[in-house]
């Protein structure tokens, strides 16, 4: 964190236009000593994680008497990652192998082969009746009506 950009020096000096010590800041927040001396100086590396960090500088804040708001969006604003840096950095960029390409387009080739296949075998192609229970004409004799001679088919004129 930066010095200029976290008002730390503010907190120093309202600590001690109180008249307060850090160790009866300390005894009155139970925000640990070096992390108070921390945010006086604006030393990030020397500060808990953010969301610990905040609470810590709320309760320092409210202790004082001062408003937390503008300090804790300072302190946001120092240890958010510019976005200049971030959509800059250069880092690995997987690229596949060129033959995948061609794995994959085959692949599709021999689905939608496969799809029409099963869709000419099972959709569209009719329904065939086993061979043995189809009716062989040729096999099927007809008896002839009694009584009537067996040249003549049994329809009256």
């Amino acid at each position: 964190m930066k010095q200029t950009s976290f008002p730390g020096e503010e907190l120093r000096a309202r600590r001690e236009q109180l008249g307060l010590t850090i160790y009866e800041a300390f005894r009155k927040t139970h925000v640990p000593s070096a992390y108070i001396e921390a945010l006086e100086r604006g030393d990030a590396q020397s500060l808990p994680a953010p969301c610990y960090t905040i609470a810590f500088l709320k309760s320092y804040c409210e202790f004082l008497g001062i408003e937390s708001e503008r300090y804790v969006d300072s302190f946001r604003a120092c240890v958010r990652p510019s976005v200049v840096r971030f959509l800059a950095r250069k880092g690995y960029v997987y690229r596949p192998p060129a033959w995948l390409h061609d794995v994959a387009t085959w692949a599709v080739v021999m689905a939608l082969l496969v799809l029409g296949w099963v869709t000419y075998t099972v959709v569209l192609q009719p329904e065939a009746q086993s061979p043995d229970k189809r009716v062989d004409a040729s096999t099927v004799g007809v008896q002839p009506a009694p009584g009537t001679p067996a040249g003549e088919s049994g329809a009256a004129n």
